[in-house]
Protein backbone atom coordinates (compact mmCIF):
# COMPACT_ATOMS: atom_id res chain seq x y z
CA UNK A 1 0.00 0.00 0.00
CA UNK A 2 2.80 2.43 0.91
CA UNK A 3 4.62 2.11 -2.47
CA UNK A 4 1.33 2.79 -4.29
CA UNK A 5 0.71 5.83 -2.10
CA UNK A 6 4.15 7.21 -2.88
CA UNK A 7 3.73 6.53 -6.61
CA UNK A 8 0.30 8.21 -6.72
CA UNK A 9 1.67 11.23 -4.87
CA UNK A 10 4.64 11.41 -7.22
CA UNK A 11 2.37 11.39 -10.28
CA UNK A 12 0.11 13.99 -8.67
CA UNK A 13 3.13 16.19 -7.94
CA UNK A 14 4.14 16.02 -11.60
CA UNK A 15 0.60 16.97 -12.65
CA UNK A 16 0.58 19.81 -10.12
CA UNK A 17 3.86 21.28 -11.37
CA UNK A 18 2.79 21.08 -15.02
CA UNK A 19 -0.68 22.48 -14.28
CA UNK A 20 0.91 25.29 -12.30
CA UNK A 21 2.93 26.14 -15.41
CA UNK A 22 -0.26 26.08 -17.49
CA UNK A 23 -2.02 28.43 -15.06
CA UNK A 24 0.98 30.75 -14.95
CA UNK A 25 1.34 30.86 -18.72
CA UNK A 26 -2.36 31.42 -19.37
CA UNK A 27 -2.37 34.15 -16.72
CA UNK A 28 0.60 35.73 -18.52
CA UNK A 29 -1.42 35.91 -21.72
CA UNK A 30 -0.42 32.87 -23.78
CA UNK A 31 -3.37 31.57 -25.73
CA UNK A 32 -5.30 34.86 -25.65
CA UNK A 33 -7.21 36.02 -28.72
CA UNK A 34 -5.35 39.28 -29.30
CA UNK A 35 -1.84 37.84 -28.98
CA UNK A 36 0.69 39.38 -28.51
CA UNK A 37 -1.01 42.60 -27.35
CA UNK A 38 -2.52 40.87 -24.31
CA UNK A 39 0.91 39.51 -23.40
CA UNK A 40 2.41 42.99 -23.35
CA UNK A 41 -0.56 44.35 -21.37
CA UNK A 42 -0.19 41.65 -18.73
CA UNK A 43 3.55 42.26 -18.54
CA UNK A 44 2.90 45.90 -17.65
CA UNK A 45 0.12 44.99 -15.21
CA UNK A 46 2.27 42.44 -13.38
CA UNK A 47 5.05 44.99 -12.94
CA UNK A 48 2.77 47.18 -10.81
CA UNK A 49 3.94 47.49 -7.19
CA UNK A 50 2.17 44.98 -4.90
CA UNK A 51 0.17 46.44 -2.01
CA UNK A 52 0.32 44.90 1.43
CA UNK A 53 -3.40 45.29 2.05
CA UNK A 54 -4.65 44.14 -1.36
CA UNK A 55 -3.94 40.65 -2.69
CA UNK A 56 -3.89 39.97 -6.41
CA UNK A 57 -6.98 38.48 -7.92
CA UNK A 58 -6.39 34.81 -8.60
CA UNK A 59 -9.96 33.52 -8.73
CA UNK A 60 -9.83 31.85 -12.16
CA UNK A 61 -10.69 28.16 -12.31
CA UNK A 62 -7.04 27.31 -13.01
CA UNK A 63 -5.91 28.77 -9.71
CA UNK A 64 -8.81 27.25 -7.77
CA UNK A 65 -8.03 23.81 -9.17
CA UNK A 66 -4.34 24.29 -8.44
CA UNK A 67 -5.17 25.08 -4.80
CA UNK A 68 -7.27 21.91 -4.56
CA UNK A 69 -4.44 19.80 -6.00
CA UNK A 70 -2.03 21.44 -3.57
CA UNK A 71 -4.29 20.60 -0.63
CA UNK A 72 -4.54 16.97 -1.78
CA UNK A 73 -0.76 16.81 -2.13
CA UNK A 74 -0.43 18.06 1.43
CA UNK A 75 -2.75 15.35 2.75
CA UNK A 76 -0.91 12.61 0.85
CA UNK A 77 2.48 13.94 2.00
CA UNK A 78 1.34 13.82 5.64
CA UNK A 79 0.18 10.23 5.12
CA UNK A 80 3.55 9.29 3.61
CA UNK A 81 5.41 10.99 6.44
CA UNK A 82 3.28 9.31 9.11
CA UNK A 83 3.82 5.87 7.58
CA UNK A 84 7.56 6.50 7.19
CA UNK A 85 7.88 7.34 10.90
CA UNK A 86 5.67 4.47 12.02
CA UNK A 87 7.42 1.83 9.88
CA UNK A 88 10.94 3.24 9.94
CA UNK A 89 12.42 0.17 11.65
CA UNK A 90 10.68 -2.32 9.36
CA UNK A 91 11.67 -0.46 6.20
CA UNK A 92 15.13 0.39 7.55
CA UNK A 93 14.87 3.83 6.03
CA UNK A 94 15.21 7.26 7.56
CA UNK A 95 11.96 9.29 7.59
CA UNK A 96 13.97 12.44 6.90
CA UNK A 97 12.92 12.85 3.25
CA UNK A 98 9.16 12.42 3.91
CA UNK A 99 9.47 14.91 6.77
CA UNK A 100 11.24 17.41 4.52
CA UNK A 101 8.47 16.90 1.96
CA UNK A 102 5.78 17.90 4.48
CA UNK A 103 7.82 20.92 5.60
CA UNK A 104 8.31 22.00 1.97
CA UNK A 105 4.60 21.75 1.11
CA UNK A 106 3.69 23.67 4.28
CA UNK A 107 6.19 26.39 3.35
CA UNK A 108 4.82 26.64 -0.20
CA UNK A 109 1.27 26.90 1.15
CA UNK A 110 2.16 29.75 3.51
CA UNK A 111 4.28 31.44 0.85
CA UNK A 112 1.41 31.22 -1.64
CA UNK A 113 -0.97 32.92 0.78
CA UNK A 114 1.33 35.79 1.73
CA UNK A 115 3.60 36.35 -1.25
CA UNK A 116 1.14 37.90 -3.71
CA UNK A 117 0.63 40.91 -1.45
CA UNK A 118 4.31 41.71 -0.94
CA UNK A 119 6.58 40.24 -3.60
CA UNK A 120 6.92 40.87 -7.36
CA UNK A 121 5.83 38.21 -9.82
CA UNK A 122 9.41 37.34 -10.81
CA UNK A 123 10.26 36.21 -7.26
CA UNK A 124 6.94 34.39 -6.73
CA UNK A 125 7.24 32.38 -9.95
CA UNK A 126 10.82 31.30 -9.23
CA UNK A 127 10.03 30.32 -5.64
CA UNK A 128 7.04 28.21 -6.69
CA UNK A 129 9.00 26.66 -9.54
CA UNK A 130 11.93 25.79 -7.27
CA UNK A 131 9.55 24.40 -4.66
CA UNK A 132 7.69 22.30 -7.22
CA UNK A 133 10.93 20.88 -8.62
CA UNK A 134 12.22 20.06 -5.14
CA UNK A 135 8.95 18.37 -4.23
CA UNK A 136 9.04 16.25 -7.39
CA UNK A 137 12.69 15.29 -6.81
CA UNK A 138 12.02 14.32 -3.19
CA UNK A 139 9.06 12.14 -4.14
CA UNK A 140 11.00 10.51 -6.98
CA UNK A 141 13.87 9.67 -4.61
CA UNK A 142 11.44 8.31 -1.99
CA UNK A 143 9.76 6.14 -4.64
CA UNK A 144 13.08 4.83 -5.95
CA UNK A 145 14.18 3.82 -2.45
CA UNK A 146 11.25 1.40 -2.29
CA UNK A 147 12.47 -0.58 -5.33
CA UNK A 148 14.83 -3.51 -5.16
CA UNK A 149 18.41 -2.20 -5.53
CA UNK A 150 19.93 -2.60 -8.98
CA UNK A 151 23.67 -3.06 -8.56
CA UNK A 152 25.96 -1.61 -11.22
CA UNK A 153 29.54 -2.60 -11.78
CA UNK A 154 31.76 0.13 -10.38
CA UNK A 155 34.33 -0.36 -13.17
CA UNK A 156 31.72 0.67 -15.76
CA UNK A 157 30.05 3.59 -14.09
CA UNK A 158 32.17 5.13 -11.32
CA UNK A 159 33.11 8.17 -13.38
CA UNK A 160 29.43 8.77 -14.19
CA UNK A 161 28.72 9.84 -10.62
CA UNK A 162 30.21 13.28 -11.06
CA UNK A 163 28.88 13.67 -14.60
CA UNK A 164 25.34 12.68 -13.61
CA UNK A 165 25.34 15.15 -10.72
CA UNK A 166 26.53 17.91 -13.02
CA UNK A 167 23.83 16.97 -15.54
CA UNK A 168 21.14 17.23 -12.86
CA UNK A 169 22.48 20.62 -11.76
CA UNK A 170 22.52 21.80 -15.38
CA UNK A 171 18.88 20.79 -15.92
CA UNK A 172 17.80 22.53 -12.70
CA UNK A 173 19.56 25.75 -13.71
CA UNK A 174 18.06 25.63 -17.21
CA UNK A 175 14.54 25.11 -15.84
CA UNK A 176 15.01 28.06 -13.50
CA UNK A 177 16.20 30.18 -16.45
CA UNK A 178 13.01 29.19 -18.26
CA UNK A 179 11.01 30.32 -15.24
CA UNK A 180 12.97 33.59 -15.27
CA UNK A 181 11.94 34.13 -18.90
CA UNK A 182 8.30 33.40 -18.07
CA UNK A 183 8.17 35.55 -14.93
CA UNK A 184 9.65 38.56 -16.75
CA UNK A 185 7.55 38.17 -19.93
CA UNK A 186 10.69 37.81 -22.02
CA UNK A 187 9.38 35.11 -24.38
CA UNK A 188 9.17 37.51 -27.34
CA UNK A 189 12.45 39.31 -26.67
CA UNK A 190 14.33 37.20 -29.24
CA UNK A 191 12.60 36.84 -32.57
CA UNK A 192 13.91 34.34 -35.07
CA UNK A 193 15.93 31.17 -34.70
CA UNK A 194 18.77 30.31 -34.32
CA UNK A 195 19.84 33.96 -34.21
CA UNK A 196 18.35 36.44 -31.76
CA UNK A 197 17.17 39.61 -33.50
CA UNK A 198 19.37 38.67 -36.43
CA UNK A 199 22.57 38.48 -34.38
CA UNK A 200 24.47 35.89 -32.41
CA UNK A 201 25.16 38.45 -29.67
CA UNK A 202 22.40 41.10 -29.80
CA UNK A 203 22.37 44.25 -27.68
CA UNK A 204 21.85 43.07 -24.09
CA UNK A 205 21.78 44.50 -20.59
CA UNK A 206 22.46 41.92 -17.86
CA UNK A 207 21.64 44.27 -15.00
CA UNK A 208 18.38 43.64 -13.18
CA UNK A 209 16.34 45.31 -10.47
CA UNK A 210 13.47 43.90 -8.44
CA UNK A 211 11.98 47.29 -7.60
CA UNK A 212 8.37 47.38 -8.78
CA UNK A 213 8.27 50.75 -10.48
CA UNK A 214 5.37 49.73 -12.68
CA UNK A 215 7.54 50.04 -15.77
CA UNK A 216 8.31 47.33 -18.30
CA UNK A 217 11.89 46.11 -18.41
CA UNK A 218 13.99 47.53 -21.20
CA UNK A 219 14.30 45.57 -24.42
CA UNK A 220 17.99 44.96 -23.78
CA UNK A 221 17.26 43.42 -20.37
CA UNK A 222 14.50 41.20 -21.75
CA UNK A 223 16.81 40.11 -24.55
CA UNK A 224 19.53 39.21 -22.03
CA UNK A 225 17.08 37.05 -20.04
CA UNK A 226 15.88 35.22 -23.15
CA UNK A 227 19.39 34.86 -24.58
CA UNK A 228 20.66 33.23 -21.37
CA UNK A 229 17.88 30.65 -21.55
CA UNK A 230 18.66 29.92 -25.21
CA UNK A 231 22.37 29.58 -24.52
CA UNK A 232 21.68 27.35 -21.53
CA UNK A 233 19.41 25.17 -23.67
CA UNK A 234 22.19 24.63 -26.22
CA UNK A 235 24.73 23.74 -23.53
CA UNK A 236 22.26 21.42 -21.81
CA UNK A 237 21.42 19.73 -25.11
CA UNK A 238 25.06 19.00 -25.95
CA UNK A 239 25.98 17.82 -22.47
CA UNK A 240 22.94 15.57 -21.97
CA UNK A 241 23.36 13.97 -25.41
CA UNK A 242 26.93 13.10 -24.45
CA UNK A 243 25.83 11.90 -21.00
CA UNK A 244 23.05 9.76 -22.46
CA UNK A 245 25.51 7.90 -24.71
CA UNK A 246 27.79 7.35 -21.72
CA UNK A 247 24.86 5.94 -19.75
CA UNK A 248 23.77 3.70 -22.65
CA UNK A 249 27.23 2.14 -22.62
CA UNK A 250 26.49 0.74 -19.14
CA UNK A 251 24.23 -2.32 -19.30
CA UNK A 252 21.87 -1.47 -16.44
CA UNK A 253 21.71 2.20 -17.36
CA UNK A 254 20.82 1.63 -21.01
CA UNK A 255 17.11 2.41 -20.61
CA UNK A 256 17.79 5.57 -18.64
CA UNK A 257 20.28 6.73 -21.26
CA UNK A 258 17.81 6.15 -24.11
CA UNK A 259 15.04 7.96 -22.21
CA UNK A 260 17.33 10.91 -21.54
CA UNK A 261 18.38 11.14 -25.17
CA UNK A 262 14.80 11.02 -26.45
CA UNK A 263 13.57 13.60 -23.94
CA UNK A 264 16.35 16.14 -24.47
CA UNK A 265 16.05 16.00 -28.27
CA UNK A 266 12.25 16.28 -28.10
CA UNK A 267 12.59 19.18 -25.65
CA UNK A 268 14.92 21.06 -27.98
CA UNK A 269 12.64 20.49 -30.99
CA UNK A 270 9.61 21.54 -28.95
CA UNK A 271 11.33 24.71 -27.79
CA UNK A 272 12.28 25.55 -31.37
CA UNK A 273 8.74 25.07 -32.64
CA UNK A 274 7.43 27.25 -29.79
CA UNK A 275 9.71 30.03 -30.99
CA UNK A 276 8.67 29.66 -34.62
CA UNK A 277 4.95 29.43 -33.78
CA UNK A 278 4.93 32.41 -31.39
CA UNK A 279 4.54 30.36 -28.21
CA UNK A 280 1.19 28.55 -28.37
CA UNK A 281 -0.15 27.77 -24.89
CA UNK A 282 -0.23 24.01 -25.52
CA UNK A 283 3.36 23.93 -26.78
CA UNK A 284 4.64 26.03 -23.88
CA UNK A 285 2.87 23.78 -21.36
CA UNK A 286 4.31 20.67 -23.01
CA UNK A 287 7.75 22.30 -22.82
CA UNK A 288 7.36 22.49 -19.05
CA UNK A 289 6.08 18.91 -18.84
CA UNK A 290 9.02 17.47 -20.77
CA UNK A 291 11.40 19.49 -18.59
CA UNK A 292 9.93 17.82 -15.50
CA UNK A 293 10.26 14.37 -17.12
CA UNK A 294 13.88 15.14 -17.92
CA UNK A 295 14.40 16.20 -14.31
CA UNK A 296 12.94 12.91 -13.04
CA UNK A 297 15.18 10.98 -15.44
CA UNK A 298 18.30 12.73 -14.11
CA UNK A 299 17.20 12.10 -10.52
CA UNK A 300 16.77 8.41 -11.39
CA UNK A 301 20.23 8.28 -12.96
CA UNK A 302 21.76 9.85 -9.85
CA UNK A 303 19.90 7.41 -7.63
CA UNK A 304 21.26 4.46 -9.60
CA UNK A 305 24.75 5.83 -9.08
CA UNK A 306 24.29 5.32 -5.34
CA UNK A 307 23.99 1.55 -5.89
CA UNK A 308 27.45 1.08 -7.34
CA UNK A 309 28.93 -2.31 -6.40
CA UNK A 310 32.16 -1.90 -4.46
Amino acid sequence: MYPKLVLITCVLAFIAVVFSAYARLSDAGLGCTNWPACYEENALKQRQPPKADVSRDHTAWQWKLQNLVGALLGILAIAICGHAWQKRREMRQSPLLPTLLVVLIAFLAVFGILAFSYLPRAVIVLMHLAGGMTMLMLLTWIALRLEAPSEIDISEALDLRVFSRFGLALVIVEIMLGGWVSSNFAALACNGFPLCQGALFPDMDFSYSLDNSGLQLSGERLTAIHWMHRTGALLTLCYLIWLSFRAMAVHKLNTIGKSMLALVIFQFVLGTFNLLLDFPLTGATMHNAVAMLLLVTLVTLNFRMQALKK
